[in-house]
């Protein structure tokens, strides 16, 4: 069997960067970005097998009928249930902790819309859509979801580690690893704290392009299971 990565990921829709180099789900692609160590797994690797629990709905409306001894139910529509993942993740290094820092600001920043006067052209941007790729071609295949709800406790009974995100000396190639981050010390001094082990819950439901789904969505060829590479559950 081959070596394959079936390791659950969250990601942006594209990768591409914007006019001015940043991306709007990732930020720009340097170290002055919180989020640049999740560069290096282009979004969000859920490092350890997590826990999901998702499904299947059909819609019925009742219809009672006088004097009979059975119902009716005409059908109104059928959808996948949200998607609730249930994930861990460690901090046992310097790199851990600081993609640790980057994947809960990653949350922080995708459940937010665009909002005010800067940028003043994107006000009123919602949150973005992702897509979910988990276990391989017929399970999970770029699913396109948003994140509904995103979250975590710091417990009180663990160790809690500092992860340094000041620059570091000038023979380091910091500009181009994703290992490390380079942004304004702070009162203190540069160091951030993060739990050794963090377990964080999220909320995903589906979410397909209206026009797209009733130009490319066919029954029959699903049935076959050859719509799930376009993200199709």
């Amino acid at each position: 069997m081959p070596q394959v990565d079936y390791r659950a990921r969250l990601q942006p829709m594209s990768l591409a960067l914007n006019a001015d180099g940043g991306h709007d789900v990732l930020g720009p692609q340097n170290s002055t970005n919180i989020l640049f160590p999740l560069w290096s797994t282009r979004g969000v690797l859920f490092p350890y097998t997590p826990s999901l629990a998702t499904g299947n709905v059909v819609d019925y409306d009742p219809s009672a009928f006088i004097h009979t001894n059975y119902g009716y139910n005409a059908y109104i529509r059928s959808y996948p249930k949200p998607l609730s993942l249930t994930a861990e993740f460690t901090a046992q290094t310097n790199e851990e902790a600081l993609y640790l820092l980057a994947v809960i600001h990653f949350f922080r920043a995708v459940t937010k819309s665009y909002f005010g006067i800067s940028p003043y052209n994107k006000a009123g941007t919602p949150p973005p859509t992702l897509k979910f790729n988990y276990l391989g071609d017929y399970q999970f295949n770029n699913v396109p979801v948003i994140v509904k709800n995103f979250d975590y406790t710091y417990p009180a009974n663990i160790d809690y580690v500092p992860v340094s995100t000041v620059k570091l000396p000038t023979d380091y190639s910091l500009a181009t690893d994703p290992r490390r981050i380079d942004l304004p010390p702070s009162d203190a001094n540069g160091y951030t704290y993060v739990p050794t082990h963090l377990s964080v819950s999220l909320e995903m439901d589906t979410q397909y392009i209206p026009i797209k789904l009733r130009n490319e969505f066919n029954l029959d060829l699903f049935r076959q299971g050859k719509l799930m590479n376009k993200g199709y559950i």
